[in-house]
């Protein structure tokens, strides 16, 4: 997947607007702070909610099929820890061999992908610009290659328990509603990334860009005195 991300980012053709952003010195870091706000940023949000549904599963994830409810709670899907908090067994290997891979653990795997598909879509777009959507529709290899993604882990997801470890039976539709959900909400953690001040992130190496945007601004209040 990070390849074909990678080819397809690859693909986007260069915008006027480039030529009004300041130079880079070559001695300048590579990951600069607004990367390292949208990184950490992404991480720590996708943490949390992958966290949450794997600790929380039976509580949150709703089962359609009877076979993969959990007892103790009807109507959701069995836990795929191998162990409750309280130190019974879940997941033992007994029900690995009755039900297959976990459906739980396959739906965190499939919250999890489509967070970084949607997430490439994010990725178009690195100097904070509001609308990631902009020209999207004129790359027509980015769509192909994000469409073929989304393809593939449908395809992995459903039917492709003889290869990968997941669910025989895969995922069904509320499910599947979830994950796509919880797979846009990287748009919206882009949108309140970006209303966080650079300057609050860490600064690990030399970034002449932002050591003169700091300058102009220091002159800017010098004058106003």
């Amino acid at each position: 997947m990070d390849s074909l991300a990678s080819l397809a980012l690859a693909t986007e053709m260069p915008k006027p607007e480039l030529l009004l952003r300041l130079p880079q010195n070559r001695d300048d870091y590579i990951v600069s702070r607004k990367m390292i706000k949208h990184i950490l940023g992404q991480a720590l949000w996708q943490c949390s909610v992958l966290f949450t549904f794997l600790f929380a599963g039976e509580y949150l994830i709703p089962e359609s099929v009877k076979k993969y409810e959990y007892p103790k709670r009807p109507g959701f899907v069995f836990p795929g820890r191998t162990d409750d908090w309280d130190g019974s067994e879940l997941y033992t290997k007994a029900k690995y061999y009755e039900l297959g891979a976990s459906r739980h653990l396959t739906f965190i795997f499939n919250a999890f992908v489509f967070m970084q598909i949607f997430n490439m879509i994010n990725a178009r777009k690195i100097h904070d610009e509001w609308n990631v959507f902009e020209g999207i529709h004129k790359n027509f290899i980015f769509i192909g290659i994000w469409c073929i993604i989304v393809g593939g882990q449908v395809l992995i997801c459903q039917l492709g328990n003889i290869v990968f470890v997941v669910s025989p039976d895969g995922l069904d539709g509320p499910q599947w509603g979830i994950c796509l959900l919880i797979g846009s909400s990287s748009l919206a953690t882009n949108i309140l990334l970006k209303c966080i001040p650079d300057w609050l992130c860490p600064k690990i190496g030399q970034d002449s860009v932002d050591d003169r945007r700091k300058e102009a601004a220091a002159q800017k209040r010098n004058q106003a005195r």
